[in-house]
């Protein structure tokens, strides 16, 4: 689903068609003529200091988070639980929803997707986090307390799946 490594993401562009760019967002939409899906790339944490990691994955994305995480944590590629949680650590506001969805369902996820979407989400680290993807704390609707209460779930969470209880 997600494509993260940059030779991986020209060779699957080249087998596709562009259908349209935005230059301000940098985002560019791709056809795939074999599959008829249509695909996107994208730098989720683009930020005035640079772009951070640029991601390739189909679009759209199943509307339902949980489905989402179905998909990327039950993955056989490792690069589909990293690649969702890169998109979603600029999104704080989401943040809660996805520790409830992995709480009720940790036992469900593969163990490596699992472990590796809860570093790569940035939750560990939130602050940090936010800074670097130049997230104002004001901005969002989330107090510090409840960033490090969510940041105490997600270590509980990792700790939890990482002795398979």
């Amino acid at each position: 689903m997600y494509v993260i490594q940059y030779h991986q993401q020209l060779e699957r562009t080249r087998e596709m068609v562009t259908l349209r760019k935005n230059d301000k967002t940098l985002e560019v939409f791709y056809h795939d003529p074999k599959t008829g899906e249509l695909w996107k790339s994208f730098f989720p944490k683009r930020t005035a200091n640079g772009c951070g990691p640029k991601l390739l994955r189909p679009e759209p994305l199943p509307e339902s988070l949980e489905i989402q995480l179905e998909l990327c944590l039950n993955s056989n590629v490792n690069a589909d639980a990293i690649g969702l949680a890169i998109e979603y650590s600029s999104k704080p506001e989401a943040w809660d929803e996805i520790l409830s969805l992995l709480e009720q369902n940790r036992k469900k996820y593969l163990r490596t997707n699992f472990l590796a979407f809860i570093d790569n989400l940035g939750i560990l680290t939130p602050i940090q986090t936010l800074n670097d993807a130049e997230i104002n704390l004001t901005s969002i609707p989330i107090s510090n307390d409840a960033l490090l209460t969510l940041k105490k779930r997600a270590r509980r969470l990792k700790v939890k799946r990482f002795f398979w209880l």
